[in-house]
C-alpha cells in the first residue's frame, strides 16, 4: 500500500497540543495524525495478499552467504527472502550468536546459513518387549505456552512500565491467511502489529514481546484507563469480520489455550478479556471480532484457571 506524504498547514496552538498528546500516548506525531485522517476517512482496504517471494539467490547446499542489514529488516523478514518462511529465523539468530532477534541494526553484516540436508528415514529398529504392567499414575501438566513461532514485527515501542499488563484485546485481522497478516505486521509502513496472531489451523505467530508496545489498540480506553496498548495484549485471529466467516474450534481451542496462559503468566483476570468492539473510542469506532463468542471464551479461561 503507497504512503502519501501530506503537508498540514495548523496552528502552534493545535501543534503543540497533538504533540503533547503524540508524547502522552507513545506515538510520533505522524501516527497520531494519521489515525486521526484514517477515522475520519473511514477503515483502511484490507491490503492485498501477497505470495511469499522465492529465495533471494539461493546458496548452494551447505554453502553460508551473507547479507547486509537495510533499514526496517526484521530476522523474520530476512529469513522469509532467504528460506521462504519467517519461522527459520532461529537459523540465521544461531549463525551470529543473537540472543534476542530485535537486536538487529542497518549495515550489520550477517552470516546466512544453508538449510540443514533433510535426514532420510531412519534404519528399521528391532521390536521393543512391551514393559511389565505397572500402577497408572497421574500426572498433571505443566502450565507453559502453547506452540508459538516467533516472527517478529519492527512496529513496536517500549510500554511506559513493562511489568504494567493486565489486560488482553482480541481483534478479527479483516483478512483470510495468517501468512498474509506475518507479511503486513513485517511491513514499517504498516504501522500496525499485534503481540500475537492466531491462524484458523490453530497455528500461533508471536510478532512482538509481551513486555513491549504493540501497536494493535488505537484511540482506546478500558475501565477508565486510556491507551489500552499500554497496559494490553494484542491478539488477532484471523478472519474476514464480516459476520459470515466461521472461526474453526481449532482456532479457538489454539486462542483459550494462548489466553490461558497469558492470564496465568501475567495475572490477567478473564474479565479483562475484552474485543476491539469493547475498547475503541468513541464506542462503535471498531466491530471485530465479529462473530467471535467472547463470553464463552471468558468461561473456558476462568474454568482453566481454575478461578
Amino acid at each position: 500500500m503507497a504512503i502519501r506524504n501530506v503537508t498540514l498547514n495548523i496552528n502552534e496552538a493545535v501543534y503543540e497540543q497533538a504533540l503533547a498528546k503524540a508524547r502522552t500516548e507513545g506515538q510520533t506525531l505522524s501516527q497520531i495524525l494519521g489515525e486521526l485522517l484514517t477515522e475520519w476517512a473511514g477503515p483502511l482496504p484490507e491490503p492485498p495478499a501477497t505470495p511469499s517471494p522465492p529465495p533471494a539467490e539461493a546458496a548452494p547446499a551447505g554453502v553460508a552467504r551473507t547479507y547486509t542489514v537495510k533499514a526496517g529488516d526484521t530476522l523474520g523478514g530476512i529469513a522469509r527472502d532467504h528460506y521462504g518462511s519467517p519461522a527459520k529465523y532461529t537459523l540465521i539468530a544461531e549463525a551470529n550468536q543473537i540472543t534476542d532477534p530485535r537486536r538487529i541494526w542497518a549495515g550489520q553484516l550477517l552470516t546466512i546459513p544453508p538449510l540443514p540436508e533433510t535426514p532420510g528415514p531412519p534404519p528399521p529398529q528391532a521390536p521393543v518387549p512391551p514393559a511389565p504392567a505397572t500402577t497408572p499414575t497421574t500426572v498433571t501438566p505443566a502450565p507453559d505456552a502453547p506452540p508459538i513461532t516467533w516472527v517478529g514485527s519492527p512496529n513496536f515501542n517500549r510500554r511506559p512500565d513493562r511489568k504494567d499488563i493486565w489486560a488482553i484485546v482480541i481483534h478479527a485481522t479483516a483478512n483470510g491467511s495468517l501468512e498474509g497478516v506475518i507479511n503486513w505486521f513485517n511491513n514499517p509502513q504498516a504501522q500496525v502489529s499485534a503481540h500475537y496472531t492466531v491462524g484458523k489451523d490453530g497455528r500461533i505467530a508471536q510478532h512482538v514481546h509481551d513486555e513491549d508496545r504493540a501497536w494493535h489498540a488505537g484511540k482506546s480506553s478500558w475501565k477508565s484507563k486510556p491507551n489500552v496498548n499500554n497496559y494490553g495484549l494484542g491478539i488477532e485471529l484471523v478472519n474476514l469480520n464480516d459476520g459470515q466467516d466461521a472461526y474453526p474450534e481449532e482456532q479457538h481451542q489454539a486462542n483459550l489455550q494462548l489466553c490461558t496462559y497469558l492470564c496465568r503468566k501475567h495475572l490477567i483476570k478473564p474479565e479483562d478479556i475484552m474485543g476491539h468492539l469493547d475498547i475503541a473510542v468513541p464506542a462503535g469506532r471498531k466491530t471485530d471480532p465479529r462473530g467471535y463468542d467472547l463470553e464463552r471464551l471468558r468461561q473456558e479461561v476462568t474454568a482453566a484457571l481454575g478461578t
